[in-house]
């Protein structure tokens, strides 16, 4: 009989997925303070410098060796520079709450719908049930009763969706080379290398006017590199290693709902029916996909 794994391991994992939710409000209250290049440009730097000594602490090599290594982390660091502007710009419009909701729920669909192209697959029934009830879900979180481009692009919609669509590529490309990389060590590459990709961004905007900031502004950076990101993806890494990856992303759906309850309680963004009835929709798509791991 297989021992339970720990309580600690749990509550881990709970915490990790606190810190991710958190990271919309976080973001949202300084969208707008700079230029998001600006932004990106420290929060990778941060992040970047955070993550080193986690891999020496761990022992990890940051060697890469394969032709197919640096064209990962160079293909991630792009994919995410670029989610990493989307995810601004829908901020700087939209509620930090219904983004959350959109993007970590539309993401392991849009998923899904690009492997199953790629792979040239037909949905199993019950794969098609959760892509239907996926896309009801997302039709009641974009609203599409109204939409229109103007309500698109003034709601921060639009650039949530093309944020969950990056970050499901991301996915892809992250999974492509987890057989070969660490993701301390991946995301280490990424982000290392989305910082001087940024940098060309960033530059013409002035990248040292950020310290001009308050300490609101560099308390919500340092969180999104720092807490979020690299105690938040270490601290996930480390418990689904003990408690298996499919057990561990079961806590995923914790992201929606933090995301809300943080803009919430720090943004008093009060959730509105459709973004929570969507949200239902969309994590229980997710539950069924999820319920049955099928190789392609």
């Amino acid at each position: 009989m297989q021992a339970k794994p720990p309580t600690k391991f749990y509550l881990l994992l709970t915490i990790a997925m606190v810190t991710w939710g958190f990271a919309w409000p976080s973001g949202k209250a300084i969208a707008g303070m700079e230029p998001a290049p600006v932004i990106i440009f420290w929060r990778f730097l941060l992040t970047a410098i955070t993550l080193l000594p986690v891999i020496l602490i761990k022992g990890k090599s940051i060697r890469l060796t394969q032709f197919s290594e640096y064209r990962d982390v160079l293909l991630g660091a792009i994919l995410y520079t670029v989610y990493n502007q989307f995810f601004l710009y829908g901020l700087e419009n939209g509620l930090a709450g219904a983004g959350g909701v959109l993007v970590t729920t539309l993401n392991p669909i849009i998923t899904y719908i690009l492997v199953l192209s790629l792979a040239r697959r037909l949905p199993t029934i019950q794969v098609a049930l959760g892509l239907t009830l996926g896309l009801i879900g997302g039709c009641i979180l974009l609203r599409v009763w109204e939409i229109s481009l103007e309500a698109l692009f003034a709601t921060g919609n639009i650039y949530f969706l093309l944020a969950a669509f990056f970050w499901a590529m991301l996915s892809m490309n992250s999974h492509s080379s987890g057989s070969k990389v660490s993701p301390e060590v991946y995301g280490f590459y990424v982000y290392s290398i989305g910082t001087l990709i940024d940098f060309a961004f960033a530059i013409p905007y002035g990248i040292f006017h950020v310290f001009e900031q308050d300490i609101l502004f560099w308390s919500q950076v340092s969180y999104l590199a720092i807490v979020s990101t690299t105690f938040g993806t270490t601290v996930y890494f480390f418990a689904a290693s003990r408690l298996g990856s499919r057990r561990a992303s079961s806590f995923i759906f914790l992201v929606p709902v933090t995301a809300l309850f943080g803009s919430w309680i720090f943004l008093n963004e009060i959730p509105s029916i459709s973004t929570v009835l969507g949200g239902v929709f969309a994590i229980l798509a997710v539950t069924i996909l999820n319920s049955k791991r099928e190789e392609f």
